[in-house]
């Protein structure tokens, strides 16, 4: 190696570094100041899927009678994957715009801040997995060697899902405010599209490949499959692979074609 190329590399090496290191910055902010001043701080995370599912595990399970077994355990599996897709898509959409001044004082790496508020309800999460782990003991599921090969790979496509979601809108609502309100009722609208509160096999036969479009179907039953039936996720499960790895392509190509206008219009 030349020296030119070592001087290159030991740059490329140390731009790596200073963003992975702003990245975790900007990451323990949002936790710190989304906490600030709480007694109980990140035990508050916890509190929306688990309120949420004792009052539908309730209503649904035992007023509505719904035919599932072990139903509030069935919730949860639904409920937490979908917290972290909802909080961490909705937080970034305004990434951007609430961080006008220092998009336009400071030159860094801009996909860094809707990446930080993803990374940090993905911290969330996975804190909040030992709380899963320990209703699936007290419901009588013991742990499945396919956890260890199904759980990251769930973990890794949703993921790639989030960030490239909310890359996309956090992009896009710069251009178009009304895209973050868009994004918070299409959310809600997808809640009741995904499988969380029902088993996709109560869809009729006619009716359920318009769910399969959905990416997050194939996850959110693929949690269960994973962590409940000790299996690994369907096939439909390759194609949500596919359309998460589509919109984070998507939404990075969003981002850096707009990239340039952001001091500009917020």
């Amino acid at each position: 190696m030349t020296a030119a190329a070592a001087y290159v590399q030991v740059r490329r090496d140390r731009s790596w570094r200073n963003t992975l290191e702003l990245l975790a910055a900007l990451t323990s902010r949002d936790l710190r100041l989304r906490y600030q001043g709480s007694v109980f701080g990140w035990l508050w995370t916890l509190a929306r899927p688990l309120a949420l599912g004792a009052i539908l595990s309730f209503a649904l399970g035992t007023v509505l009678a719904a035919d599932i077994s072990n139903y509030p355990v069935f919730l949860l599996c639904g409920l937490f994957p979908w917290f972290w897709f909802q909080g961490g898509v909705q937080a970034a959409s305004t990434s951007f715009v609430g961080n006008g001044g220092l998009l336009k004082k400071v030159r860094f790496p801009r996909a860094i801040l809707p990446l930080s508020v993803i990374f940090a309800h993905t911290l969330q999460f996975l804190l909040s997995l030992p709380i899963l782990f320990l209703f699936l003991l007290v419901y009588g599921y013991q742990p499945e060697p396919v956890w260890v090969l199904g759980v990251p790979l769930l973990f890794a496509v949703q993921l790639a899902l989030i960030a490239g979601l909310g890359l996309f809108v956090a992009s896009v609502t710069v251009i178009l405010r009304d895209i973050e309100h868009i994004t918070e009722v299409l959310l809600g609208l997808l809640f009741y599209a995904t499988p969380i509160l029902y088993n996709v096999d109560r869809i009729p036969d006619g009716y359920r490949w318009i769910v399969w479009l959905n990416p997050l179907a194939p996850i959110a039953e693929g949690w269960r499959r994973v962590l409940l039936q000790g299996e690994l996720p369907g096939e439909q499960f390759i194609v949500a692979t596919a359309l998460a790895i589509l919109a984070a392509a998507i939404g990075w190509l969003t981002f850096r074609a707009l990239e340039e206008r952001f001091a500009d219009l917020v």
